[in-house]
């Protein structure tokens, strides 16, 4: 086996999580025992009994725990602190908080700050392989740090021993990784008998069996509804009288056929049950009611199909007998109205008419055997288990149904078979360890179930749910976390078209001629080594993406997720139903089972995103971003009159908001005119990017951050980012690019990074958000090299609709979703847009911000007035403005310079004179006005002038002379008064 994947890489990004989680911790952070507690459920390497203890301590008391905590993670690392933190942790539960457990969760602790150095604790197998190797005398049963140091001293022993066998072992890490693999794994078919008996009698095995009787029922979910469905599989397996009507006797070998040929048939277009009523049209009284009863077993248990709609389906089936009304009973109707057992999803619904044809060959099958074997099948388990599993064409979803249906306290309500197995792999440690040789022996599978269900229940007798917490993080992997995703499959590979026998059997496939047999499940690195090995007669770039595509059919694609494929002008959906597998078929030799729709989606004028993503290039392409899409298409062939509780969402369709109108608010907050930003507004609406240029200090960043931030909301602030161009700015600032990482063995390489547009535009297109506009502010567009920062993104910022293949991601076809509006900022006295790329200038629109012009002009004295200040400082602006516009227009100053707290007073003008405006203004002008001149033509004495000579008289009741004027101003004040005074006399 590969050690590397199975234990080394495995606890080095286990070791990861936990350095993350502690440097929360560390700053903290509330949310660190959260993120302590999925840490650990990720892994395996602590006891669940000991996992519920903790949870319970860290979400009722957090700060005891922390303080606990504190011991191993606060200061140095020490193994002798082990001691201290076990008799802190212990007292909270003497029971469960065993000495062997604590050192293992010390342990774990101690991996999130050196893995290499502290590797997990186990307390059985340590235990174990010490006896093993006669160290058990050491120290196996002393104190806390005792222990470990004990295991540390043996895995130093063994890396010092491995060379002589030519074993190689990095460190502690790796030796561990030996240890619990020799103790742990059974052999292989590859070993001999011999050898295999050889290493069983070293390691002391004995045979696995259950310490629990697993004659004893479990404590069961729903009692009544379980209850009516044993009376219809009793009365059926019998041969008994319909539980229906009483009188008919309906599990027969000739009404299962005749309802399975009628089946068989598709009878025209519509829905599942639309197609049943054609299909039974003219059917005996004993194949309906079978139907009836059928379909009664397939939908009672489901929890995501409302009591509604189930009991107005097996009603609407008994409405087609023609020979006489026949309604449900009491009890078989509150059965239905009973909440259901298990969530079957998409699958279990879109497999009715599967599951149907299972169940008739299930009646056919019953009716041929003798009655002493349905008379054992009745009254144990097991024996009931090997009918249905000896069933022809094998369903596992509605035959692990059936099972829990007629076995509640036995078999359980879990239908998905892959759940199954990780549940069976992470709890058999409470029984003992597995029964089973593999995951493919379905009888001891079962068993192991029962058993480790028994002893979870305990004594307390409740139901063991093991889709709600403690137990379900301890089972479920991370790959299951990510929900439903949707998948297409190019039906025409290596030259064959595939369509047909894909909808005709059932399945989907890719060739796979040269793979191997990586099993389901298999890591990146597994697939891409077999890859590697069995198509070396192809480009390495090829190789890659073959093995990208064969790890997502094997191990990415679950069960349930949509499949799409596409054919001439329709697309064809299904959903798996069944676990990659190898058949002997050089053109389809991986497959997966599909229930899929026959009719056809038509492909012209898809939404957004799908046409870009049915672009991509690949035999197996991710369609996950359009699952809302996929979803709504398959809810469209359901029966308009049922609907289920997990009902379709209406899809999210990517396209441009409806923005904000601009309001009175909004005008008067921001003293611009609100036609002019509703004219902006409806720019941004219709191009979706846009430029505002201008002279500085016209309040370009402002205005483009304050109007995005009025269009997003205020409850979406976070959808407004900001970035500042610069000459070094590269695309791979912007984008994404190969940055600097630390890998987790410490050294150091180069990882792919999202830059700022990479970032934003991903969350705009993700799902739940595509109706929310969002907003990135490209502040001194003009003073970065545009084409070397846009690179490709010239296109889409032209075509919001494509998508184009990226540099650093070629196989990866990247589109600007058209929520994402962009507003870009130029001062013109850097560069003028005159000078700016063409091709940026025909994919944005323009918008001016000039002080005399436009939708800031007299924007200072609206403010002024607003606040209740004197013109002053607008008579000064416009006065430097004229005086500037004699040479040159786009060096005019703006507003904001005037709109300061500090520029109401008369050291506040004098400071924005001479350290603001006055060296612009001589950088402006160089070669053409010496410095003297500068400021005699433009200095604040000169502009004061100029602004009094313009205004007339000046009323200086808001502001006194003193605060607003220099020297040579008051004087002027003073003669302008007595003139004043003198021309009112």
């Amino acid at each position: 086996m590969d050690l590397d994947a199975e234990e080394y890489d495995y606890k080095l990004a286990l070791a990861q999580r936990l350095k993350n989680t502690r440097d929360a911790y560390m700053a903290g952070d509330s949310g660190w025992f959260e993120m302590l507690r999925k840490d650990i459920s990720s892994s395996n390497l602590m006891n669940q009994y000991f996992m519920m203890r903790l949870v319970d301590l860290g979400r009722t008391r957090p700060e005891d725990l922390r303080k606990v905590i504190d011991v191993l993670w606060v200061g140095e690392p020490d193994v002798e602190k082990i001691d201290v933190f076990t008799e802190q942790l212990r007292p909270f539960n003497p029971e469960q908080f065993s000495v062997g457990g604590i050192v293992g969760f010390a342990s774990i602790l101690l991996l999130g700050r050196d893995p290499h150095i502290f590797p997990p604790y186990r307390a059985r197998a340590v235990k174990k392989f010490l006896k093993i190797v006669d160290w058990e005398d050491r120290g196996a049963n002393g104190t806390p740090a005792e222990r470990y140091q004990l295991l540390l001293d043996a895995l130093d022993e063994m890396v010092r021993l491995a060379p002589a066998h030519d074993i190689t072992l990095r460190d502690r890490l790796d030796a561990q990784g030996l240890l619990w693999t020799v103790i742990n794994v059974d052999p292989t078919d590859e070993w001999s008998p011999e050898q295999t008996a050889g290493l069983r009698q070293w390691r002391g095995d004995k045979e696995l069996t259950p310490e629990v009787d697993l004659s004893v029922p479990a404590a069961t979910c729903a009692p009544a509804l379980e209850a009516v469905a044993r009376r219809i599989i009793e009365a059926g397996f019998r041969s008994g009288l319909s539980p229906i009507d009483g009188a008919t006797s309906t599990w027969t070998a000739e009404n299962a056929q005749d309802l399975e040929t009628r089946g068989d048939l598709d009878v025209g277009t519509g829905t599942f049950m639309a197609k049943f009523e054609r299909q039974l049209k003219g059917a005996s009284r004993g194949t309906i009611l079978l139907a009836a009863e059928l379909a009664y077993l397939q939908v009672l248990p489901l929890s995501n199909v409302g009591p509604v709609t189930k009991v107005a389906r097996i009603n609407k089936i008994l409405s087609w007998i023609e020979d006489g009304q026949v309604s449900l009973p009491p009890e078989l109707r509150e059965g239905l109205e009973t909440p259901g057992a298990f969530n079957g999803g998409v699958g279990f619904n879109i497999q009715v008419a599967e599951h149907m044809k299972w169940l008739c060959r299930l009646v056919t099958y019953v009716a041929t055997q003798p009655m002493s074997r349905i008379d054992a099948g009745l009254s144990d388990p097991w024996t009931f288990r090997a009918i249905t599993q000896s069933v022809p064409d094998d369903r596992q979803t509605i035959r692990y149904s059936v099972d829990y249906l007629a076995w509640p306290g036995h078999l359980p309500p879990v239908v998905k078979n892959d759940h199954r197995i990780e549940i069976w792999k992470a709890f058999a440690g409470i029984i003992g360890g597995t029964t089973g040789r593999n995951v493919n022996d379905g009888p001891a599978i079962a068993k192991d179930l029962h058993g480790i269900r028994l002893v979870q229940q305990g004594n307390t007798n409740q139901f063991v749910e093991w889709y709600r917490e403690p137990y379900l993080s301890q089972w479920r992997t991370e790959s299951e976390d990510s929900g439903q995703r949707a998948w297409l499959v190019r039906q025409s590979q290596a030259g064959t078209a595939m369509l047909h026998p894909w909808l005709e059997d059932g399945f989907v496939s890719t060739p796979a001629q040269h793979l191997g047999s990586p099993a389901a499940g298999s890591k990146l690195n597994q697939v891409q080594a077999a890859v590697n090995k069995g198509y070396q007669h192809i480009e390495y770039s090829e190789r890659k993406l073959r093995a990208t595509e064969y790890h997502r059919f094997l191990s990415v694609m679950k069960v349930d997720d949509f499949v799409l494929t596409a054919f001439e002008d329709g697309l064809y959906l299904g959903v798996v139903t069944g676990e990659a597998h190898y058949v002997e078929d050089a053109s389809s030799r991986l497959r997966r089972a599909v229930a899929w729709q026959k009719a056809p989606i038509s492909n012209e004028d898809v939404p957004a995103p799908l046409p870009r993503l049915l672009a991509e290039q690949g035999s197996v392409v991710d369609l996950t971003e359009a699952l809302s899409i996929i979803t709504a298409w398959y809810g469209s062939e359901a029966d308009p009159d049922e609907e289920t509780e997990d009902a379709a969402p209406t899809p999210q369709i990517a396209v441009v908001p409806q923005l904000r109108k601009a309001t009175p608010e909004l005008a008067r907050k921001l003293n611009v005119g609100q036609e002019h930003l509703q004219e902006v507004i409806r720019l941004l609406q219709t191009r979706q990017q846009i430029v505002f240029y201008g002279p500085p200090g016209t309040g370009k960043t402002y205005l483009g951050t304050a109007i995005a931030k009025f269009l997003a909301g205020e409850e979406h602030a976070d959808h407004v980012k900001t970035v500042q161009f610069h000459p070094s700015y590269a695309y791979e600032d912007f984008f994404e690019g190969y940055r600097p990482a630390k890998s987790q063995d410490g050294n150091v390489g180069f990882s792919l990074e999202a830059g700022p547009l990479r970032r934003i535009a991903d969350e705009a297109a993700s799902e739940g958000n595509r109706d929310k506009p969002y907003f990135l502010i490209i502040d001194e567009m003009n003073r970065g090299n545009l084409a070397k920062i846009f690179g490709e993104l010239y296109y889409l910022l032209e075509y919001r609709n494509e998508g184009i293949n990226l540099q650093y991601n070629p196989e990866k076809i990247f589109a600007l979703p058209p929520n994402l509006f962009i507003i870009g900022t130029m001062n013109t006295s850097d560069r003028s847009i005159a000078m700016v790329d063409a091709a940026i200038r025909r994919r944005f629109a323009f918008v001016e911000l000039h002080p005399q012009e436009g939708m800031i002009s007299g924007l200072l004295e609206r403010f002024l007035t607003a606040n209740g200040k004197p013109s002053l400082r607008a008579d000064l602006l416009n006065a430097l403005n004229n005086e500037i516009e004699d040479t040159n227009r786009d060096l005019m100053i703006g507003p904001s310079y005037f709109m300061k707290p500090h520029a109401g007073t008369d050291q506040g003008l004098e400071e924005i004179w001479k350290y603001e405006l006055l060296p612009l203004l001589e950088e402006q002008y160089f070669g053409r006005l010496k410095r003297n001149q500068v400021r005699e033509k433009f200095g604040l004495a000169a502009m004061r002038r100029k602004a009094a000579s313009a205004v007339g008289p000046v009323d200086p009741s808001p502001e006194s002379a003193e605060q607003v004027l220099d020297a040579d101003g008051a004087e002027l004040l003073e003669q302008l008064l007595t003139d004043s005074e003198d021309t009112s006399t």
